[in-house]
């Protein structure tokens, strides 16, 4: 009798051992909303919530990358904007000079906003955002035009930021100088075009100016090209971006499945766990108070 009582007696130590490591594994569920803490707790779902997680990790660098040129685009937009408009107003600025009754004084004045025109034109070249500037290729630290008085001074070089934006996804998201303002691809040099317009009517030479309207409309359009294919970039991130998002999104989801508990079920667990644990501590106290004596 006394091998079968201390028998029994073990027994419920190991079933008491074994429900309290039961219920503090509920209680941490319970407490985290996780059911997946260590790979003993579901070996087969540990494959698939590695994986999960490295979709998310690598969704998240794409996400990142978007954003940032998102931003650098959407920077670089607003130059460019501000730049066609530039060219639109020096094209007028050029047609009221030129009309044939303006006396030298009211010449003399719009050629000083041309002046204006011309420093404005320079200074959208050398745009900066957050210490960088963007029309220097990759010498982003190098002041791409420094002299204001040589449109041909570009002190860039002619190289493209190529941003990958998702698996296989690459853009580029940058213009140069060189190739903007300064017509290196065959195009006109807008800087050049604006400096000799800005002396032409400083000189009066209301004729001259006009002669370069067609020039002032083909920079126009350079410029309205340069921002039409950015734009073009520009919506390929934002579609790319939002691509990534489901993506991701849906690994969240994948990965919920594997790891996050159903809270509600994990409460009920963790209180039928601890009623499992009360029974058998109270079924154990009686047995440890039995003696010989019980049996007699």
């Amino acid at each position: 009798m006394k091998t079968t009582l201390t028998a029994t007696y073990r027994t419920l130590q190991s079933q008491i051992s074994r429900s309290t490591a039961k219920m503090q594994q509920y209680q941490e569920t319970a407490a985290s909303g996780i059911k997946l803490n260590t790979s003993s707790d579901d070996p087969s779902a540990v494959a698939p919530v590695i994986n999960a997680q490295s979709q998310i990790r690598s969704g998240e660098r794409f996400q990142s990358t978007v954003v940032a040129a998102t931003n650098y685009l959407d920077n670089q937009d607003s130059t460019l904007d501000q730049l066609e408009n530039l060219m639109v107003q020096a094209k007028e600025l050029v047609l009221a000079a030129g009309n044939g009754s303006l006396g030298d004084g009211e010449i003399a004045a719009y050629g000083q906003q041309m002046t204006s025109l011309r420093e404005e034109a320079f200074a959208l070249a050398n745009t900066q955002v957050e210490g960088k500037y963007l029309f220097a290729g990759f010498k982003t630290d190098t002041q791409p035009f420094p002299d204001p008085m040589d449109p041909t001074d570009y002190q860039g070089d002619g190289n493209h930021t190529e941003l990958q934006i998702g698996p296989g996804q690459k853009v580029v998201t940058n213009l140069t100088g060189a190739e903007l303002f300064g017509g290196s691809d065959g195009g006109l040099n807008i800087l050049a075009l604006l400096s000799d317009l800005e002396q032409n009517l400083g000189a009066l030479d209301t004729q001259q100016a006009l002669t370069r309207l067609d020039d002032l409309e083909t920079g126009a359009d350079q410029v309205r090209g340069y921002r039409s294919k950015m734009g073009t970039t520009a919506v390929r991130v934002e579609e790319a971006g939002v691509r990534m998002q489901e993506f991701t999104d849906s690994m969240e989801v994948k990965l919920s499945g594997y790891r996050d508990a159903d809270i509600i079920e994990a409460y009920s667990d963790l209180a039928q766990q601890e009623q499992a644990l009360q029974a058998a501590l109270s079924v154990t106290a009686k047995i440890s108070q039995l003696s010989i004596l019980d049996y007699l």
